[in-house]
């Protein structure tokens, strides 16, 4: 029984000589502030595509992965009665062409013309009668009569005038509505027949032929095919602190164990209202060699550095504010930037000093 409480007290004291104090010195090297951010890879003008127009799918034209090209159609809805529309705005077209309505112009500018003839002659043969009744050739009467047939014949060139300036603007609004009319049936049933807004690749197809679609619902997703773009939600509370240009540290699932660089590029001017987040647009500076659309990923944005920062892990530093003296004493400092392993000194140490962890023993 003597002999195992001896040994067991060695043991104790071999444990306690053997338990050190945790020391470093103050180091001197680069040191990063960063705001955290998560996101994902989009391709460059990706967009989902949608129809502006209820109906029934009739035909997809197109399969995941598929090549186009900018004004390709990729998908048509069914619409008879838009064709219908269509059919008849032409012919209505063609109808109301003014070329083809000259003849009316001709017709009516030929009794015009004869109107205006019969008027001239009547005036000078007016001025014939005029001359007989003033020397008692021909009664009083057959003039009056003469001279109103005469009213009669410039009434009638009058008349046909103003016939022709109004079949000349009846005929040209109904050009103009004509064309107009079929060009708005033509945008509509153009709407029907949904067109890729870029080169680029089909990444994903939501619908297939026969299924109902309406302007509120997704159909594919079209995107740059080879050029990505990095997504990134913000915190609110660290938005302010971004800014263009900034680099950013970037990790992938996709490549554990790899670090790739990128720049800040756009901010967003408004903020998600559910997830108080803002979106962040980055651009690789040297893109990884294979990418998809909706990799995810995360980020530290550098917002500050210091190449010559005096800096302690954050272990050693108690209460956020002060550090124990390897010789003795608790001291206060000021730090800066702080990242997951350091903290920046900015005043109360120098470079070498050394600090500890106190034993709690």
């Amino acid at each position: 029984m003597m002999r195992y409480f001896i040994l067991l007290k060695c043991v104790w004291i071999f444990c306690f000589c053997t338990h050190k104090t945790q020391s470093t010195k103050v180091l001197q090297k680069k040191i990063n502030e960063t705001v955290y951010a998560s996101g994902n890879i989009e391709s460059y003008n990706q967009y989902q595509v949608i129809s502006l127009v209820s109906g029934y799918i009739k035909k997809i034209k197109i399969n995941e992965g598929d090549k186009v090209t900018k004004n390709q159609t990729i998908i048509e809805i069914a619409n008879e009665s838009g064709e219908i529309a269509l059919n008849n705005a032409k012919l209505n077209r063609d109808f109301s062409n003014f070329n083809q309505n000259k003849n009316k112009i001709q017709e009516l500018k030929i009794s015009l013309h004869t109107a205006k003839a019969k008027w001239i002659n009547d005036s000078i043969q007016l001025k014939r009668k005029k001359y007989l009744v003033e020397n008692n050739v021909i009664s009083s009467s057959e003039f009056e009569n003469f001279e109103i047939a005469c009213m009669a014949s410039k009434a009638s060139f009058i008349s046909q005038t103003l016939q022709l300036e109004d079949l000349l603007k009846q005929l040209k609004l109904n050009d103009e509505l004509g064309k107009s009319n079929y060009h708005q049936s033509s945008k509509l049933i153009n709407d029907y027949n949904i067109k890729s807004d870029i080169n680029g690749v089909v990444y994903s197809l939501f619908k297939k032929s026969g299924e109902l679609v309406t302007p509120q619902t997704p159909i594919a997703i079209i995107g740059g095919e080879k050029n990505y773009l990095l997504k990134l939600q913000v915190d609110e509370y660290d938005i302010t602190k971004i800014q263009l240009g900034q680099k950013i540290k970037v990790k992938l699932d996709s490549y554990r164990g790899s670090n790739f660089n990128a720049y800040v590029t756009k901010i967003s001017p408004i903020m998600n209202e559910k997830s108080k987040t803002f979106t962040i647009e980055a651009q690789f500076e040297q893109q990884p060699p294979t990418l998809y659309p909706n990799l995810t990923l995360e980020a530290n944005i550098i917002i500050k550095t210091n190449p010559t920062a005096l800096l302690i892990p954050r272990e050693f530093l108690m209460d956020d504010s002060y550090v124990y003296l390897k010789n003795g004493g608790k001291k206060k400092i000021r730090t800066g930037i702080m990242d997951l392993k350091y903290v920046e000194v900015v005043d109360g140490l120098k470079k070498n000093d050394e600090i500890i962890i106190p034993n709690e023993n």
